[in-house]
């Protein structure tokens, strides 16, 4: 048996699961109504409250397409319609510019710009923060404001700033790093400056002064990284498709303005970052081409007086018709000297670039005239990289895996030029000497003539030379600049930011909806969380399946109390209620309809002209015993029955205190001190409608008492007297006082009180009433609520009252 009563499920059938179905559900919702009411206007009302107290938050969006070919690398096409002057143009890969556009960089930059990171804001009564931005009625600006305050950095600054007239104002509540400052309040004069535990501080009067300075302003001020930081994480940018160059952006703020101009800032910002990276290589070529020709002017000018010396010393003003002959003939071969020479001379320049470790990461001359259109193209590529490596750098380090990747690329790229440069020098230098031996030749020709004009024609030639690449330069420094000039921007404005004055956040249709289904959810979740940790017996429906008969069930009582768990602990010991008489003659109530129902089932039990002897008895103090006594003999009197109820509980007597316990009672009795009719009080005397027979004075031996001979002598005597003896018992569990009386008695009914007996203890009931402990034991249950229940399962507890055994004798 005690295997079984630690079994929850030993005793019960699939019926008594804790399941719910859909029609218990609705008749539980229709049992609480007013609570499914409350829950939802107090959820659908914190919602609104949430709805009108949160940030309005707008969300702006624009569209650009980067400048691309069909690869899908951008160029700039403009530069195509000067191709035959060898200006190139420049490639980015799509991919890398959708992360340079999120660069925490350019962000700060956008930042900075706007001075995003100085915030103005009001706080209304209800908690609405309003951002004025553009709207601000005052400006702060911060003269010396430190880096770090103590030993931390200067993270974050707030002031609140209140109008104190037309030109002055209170500043109070300074925060630094979110730590409220000490600086007392002071008033200041707009334009005025003042001092602040971050240094001296400036306020100016906007336009909106007049207008906006009714509630009082938040100042705040954050380092312009955190608020970079905070910036990119409310811009998206993606591309519109996988192999398209459209990029669309959309960033959420809770000022419109200020969403609009950080997009239209980035975009701009974007582009003046892409030109100056692309000005870049030429910038290194005209730096290049002024370095050449400055050392060609300085020579140049050496040859020129050299001329002019040999000239004045000789006294030579034209020579003769066949050195005119001879040096028309030398010029063929000089023109293709000077070209060879030229193009060696730049070929070399370019070799020393690339061996000066100290330009290892600087671009290299393009459009130099090197005369190779291979090694051009080389440079040009070279160049590409190490502009794509230093906006890597730029946006990460140099310990970036990429960074890494690219400068082997371009280890490798500069090897190759190296070798390109050389062979083009060895085949240049075959070139030089091929076209110097024909010049000798040329010379032997005329070495018969004056050696004074083969001197002369030397000078003039080494002048031409000179001559001819001052003016190549020239020409490759006006093309530098002109391709520098038509540089343009990398994207194209398709969409500028616009978005709907309707705020994307809060929602107030999804709150309130989400407030009404929580409104809705909590009390179902309560009815679900209280099932499932409710063990107690809660209506008739838990007691099928038990072998014992059920008499009947009794709901509980109008106006009585439920008694909740903590009640139960709050209770004092020894504390109990009296009984109350519910069963009325012609009511026809709920409580009265169930108690004729049990007084009809009862008789069916008896039979017809049989007297007997019945106790009610329980396994816990305060399931009703006496409740059920007191009102199921009324409800018998009620058919003109002759009923007598005996106070058998003589350690509480808690029947005897309807009669107002008197001295004389069953205990005098059983001591023998007085006879049987000494302790029946009438029904006439006590107004009741059944005589009754109290316990009297407490007994210090209630257990040697009820071992008595008289007790059965005297339930003997009564059932000859009366048509139903009720005798109200103890608990089983408590005392031994039930097991003495059951010896006496004819019928016994089961007291299981609804939300007090666990459903766990209904094994050992069936097992009581196997062993027959109890003479034709049935079952009745007391206290079901339908008020507050589903399907009637009971949480409410009916009359009755507390045990506290242990002190019985000293209270005696």
């Amino acid at each position: 048996m005690k295997e079984d009563y630690n079994s929850i499920g030993a005793a019960e059938t699939e019926d008594q699961k804790n399941e719910f179905q859909l029609s218990d559900m609705i008749s539980w919702t229709l049992c609480h109504k007013k609570f499914f009411a409350i829950s939802i206007v107090i959820c659908v009302a914190l919602g609104l409250i949430y709805a009108q107290r949160a940030q309005r938050i707008y969300q702006r969006s624009a569209s650009v397409m980067l400048r691309s070919d069909n690869k899908g690398q951008a160029q700039i096409s403009e530069l195509a319609a000067f191709a035959d002057l060898g200006i190139g143009s420049t490639g980015i890969d799509v991919y890398n510019e959708l992360q340079a556009f999120q660069s925490p960089l350019l962000m700060q930059d956008v930042v900075n710009q706007l001075r995003l990171n100085v915030t103005y804001k009001s706080k209304n009564w209800i908690g609405y923060v309003t951002d004025w931005y553009d709207k601000t009625p005052i400006c702060v600006e911060y003269k010396n404001l430190p880096d770090h305050v103590g030993e931390q950095p200067l993270n974050s600054v707030t002031f609140v700033a209140e109008k104190e007239g037309q030109s002055q104002l209170t500043v109070k509540d300074f925060k630094i790093n979110g730590i409220k400052s000490d600086a007392p309040a002071q008033t200041v004069k707009l334009g005025q400056p003042f001092k602040t535990p971050v240094g001296t501080v400036v306020l100016k009067a906007t336009k909106e002064y007049g207008k906006n300075f009714e509630q009082a302003v938040i100042v705040g001020y954050e380092r312009p990284e955190l608020t970079a930081k905070s910036c990119q994480a409310r811009l998206t940018a993606e591309l519109a498709d996988k192999l398209a160059t459209v990029i669309n952006f959309s960033y959420t703020d809770a000022s419109e303005k200020r969403a609009e101009d950080v997009l239209n800032t980035l975009l701009d910002a974007y582009n003046e970052e892409w030109i100056r990276y692309t000005n870049k290589s030429t910038d290194n070529t005209a730096k290049f081409i002024d370095e050449r020709l400055m050392s060609i002017e300085r020579e140049l000018g050496n040859v020129d007086s050299d001329i002019e010396r040999f000239k004045s010393s000789n006294r030579l003003l034209d020579m003769n018709a066949e050195t005119a002959q001879v040096t028309q003939e030398s010029s063929k071969y000089s023109e293709q000297a000077f070209l060879a020479n030229n193009q060696l001379a730049v070929a070399r320049f370019i070799r020393e670039y690339l061996v000066d470790n100290t330009r290892q990461y600087d671009l290299l001359p393009s459009n130099s005239g090197v005369g190779s259109q291979a090694i051009e193209e080389q440079i040009a590529e070279y160049n590409k990289r190490l502009l794509e490596r230093q906006r890597l750098v730029a946006n990460s380090s140099d310990s970036n895996p990429l960074v890494s990747d690219i400068n082997n690329q371009l280890r490798m790229m500069r090897s190759t030029i190296l070798r390109s440069v050389d062979n083009h020098i060895s085949a240049l230098k075959i070139q030089a000497d091929r076209l110097s031996a024909q010049e000798n030749a040329i010379e032997n020709r005329i070495s018969a003539g004056p050696g004074k004009a083969k001197e002369l024609l030397t000078i003039e030639r080494q002048q031409k030379i000179k001559e001819e690449l001052y003016l190549y330069l020239l020409q490759k420094r006006e093309e530098n600049e002109l391709q520098a000039s038509i540089v343009v921007n990398n994207t194209r404005l398709l969409k500028p930011a616009t978005g709907d004055s309707v705020p994307v956040s809060p929602k107030k249709g999804i709150i309130l909806a989400a407030a009404f289904i929580l409104g809705l959810a909590i009390p179902y979740g309560y009815m679900f969380a209280s099932n499932m940790l409710n063990t107690k017996v809660r209506s008739r429906k838990d007691l099928e399946g038990l072998e014992v008969p059920v008499l009947g069930d009794v709901p509980l009582a109008d106006g009585a109390k439920k008694l909740s768990l903590m009640s139960r602990l709050m209770k004092k010991e020894n504390e109990s209620e009296t009984p109350r008489i519910v069963v009325e003659d012609h009511n026809r109530n709920v409580i009265n309809e169930a108690y004729r129902v049990v007084r009809t089932n009862l008789d069916f039990m008896i039979g017809a002209n049989k007297s007997e002897a019945i106790m009610a008895t329980s396994l816990y103090p305060g399931s009703g015993k006496t409740f059920t006594s007191v009102n199921l003999a009324t409800a018998m009197a009620l058919k003109n029955k002759k009923v007598i109820i005996v106070d058998l509980d003589i350690r509480k007597g808690t029947f005897s205190k309807i009669v107002n316990s008197p001295s004389t009672g069953v205990c005098a009795y059983l001591n023998g001190q007085v006879s049987l009719d000494d302790i029946i009080l009438p029904s006439k005397t006590t107004k009741l409608l059944f005589d009754s027979i109290p316990t009297g004075h407490l007994a210090p031996n209630p257990a040697e008492l009820l071992l008595s001979d008289r007790l059965q002598a005297m339930i003997d005597e009564l059932k000859q007297r009366y048509d139903y003896v009720f005798v109200d018992c103890p608990p089983i569990t408590m005392v031994t006082d039930a097991s003495l009386i059951a010896s006496h008695i004819d019928r016994t009914i089961f007291i299981a009180r609804a939300g007090l007996m666990d459903r766990r203890t209904l094994p050992e009931i069936d097992e009581i009433y196997k062993e027959n402990h109890y003479k034709n034991m049935c079952l009745l249950l007391n206290g079901s609520d339908e008020s507050g229940t589903y399907t009637r399962y009971g949480y409410g507890y009916g009359y009755g009252y507390g045990y506290g055994y242990g002190n019985d004798t000293k209270k005696q």
